[in-house]
């Protein structure tokens, strides 16, 4: 019977999150894009809510999540774009758009005006395009937000990005590196195989997870001699 009720609840809060999306949308359309914006962080976190997700986020977590540099975290769960969109609120590259598009209408809009990089990570033209993205991103407003990994299916152990130390060095930026994880996770809920509708039936039905903070720690350019040497610094933050 509770599992019922909470199947319900979600459910109706995730239309509520869907139709403030679509209402977000129309002021895109109308060339409200500001209005747009907010509605668009305000679709997500309801959305996010909707799938279960809580947010244990203690307040010098938050007081560092205001400052400017380039943000990294590791992307290892298909929840990680909440992640993105409800606790960084700053321009990243994606490639979300291929697996949410048929779903949900002008997403591809959306997330532009919210200031992300929609991306195909198998076209090469297309990944030079993401990354002079970061890089006048990182030069212009110097906030970033990059996934080092660049998909969950892609292990961090296997793949570390050398952009991240490049642009670090080249634009004077601290690289704000995090660690978080997903308290309490079920395995079966959290595995994403490609089907999105699938994948959000099970979230209704799951338990309650708790996404937190595990480590934090900046990373200042000037303290290394080369790119090389901050990117293996980096990597081994990530890998410890």
């Amino acid at each position: 019977m509770i599992k019922i009720t909470i199947f319900f609840l979600r459910f109706n809060i995730f239309i509520f999150a869907y139709i403030t999306y679509c209402t977000n949308v129309l002021f895109l359309l109308l060339n409200f894009k500001i209005i747009s914006k907010k509605l668009f962080h305000l679709s997500a976190y309801l959305c996010s809510i909707s799938l279960g997700i809580k947010y244990k986020i203690d307040e010098n977590s938050k007081i560092n999540l205001l400052k400017k540099g380039i943000h990294t975290v590791n992307h290892d769960n298909p929840l990680d774009i909440f992640v993105a969109q409800c606790i960084f609120r700053i321009p990243t590259i994606t490639t979300v758009d291929d697996h949410l598009k048929n779903l949900i209408p002008f997403f591809k809009e959306s997330i532009s005006n919210f200031g992300h990089f929609n991306f195909d990570y198998l076209d090469f033209d297309k990944r030079k395009l993401a990354y002079l993205f970061l890089q006048n991103k990182s030069r212009i407003d110097k906030n970033i937000l990059i996934f080092p990994s660049g998909s969950i299916y892609t292990p961090i152990t296997k793949r570390f990005s050398k952009s991240i130390s490049k642009l670090s060095k080249k634009n004077n930026l601290d690289v704000i590196t995090w660690k978080i994880y997903f308290e309490g996770k079920q395995e079966s809920f959290v595995k994403y195989e490609k089907n999105v509708y699938n994948f959000i039936f099970k979230r209704f039905l799951a338990e309650s997870i708790n996404l937190v903070v595990k480590e934090f720690k900046i990373f200042s350019p000037l303290d290394f001699k080369s790119e090389e040497e901050l990117h293996e610094k980096l990597r081994s933050f990530y890998m410890n």
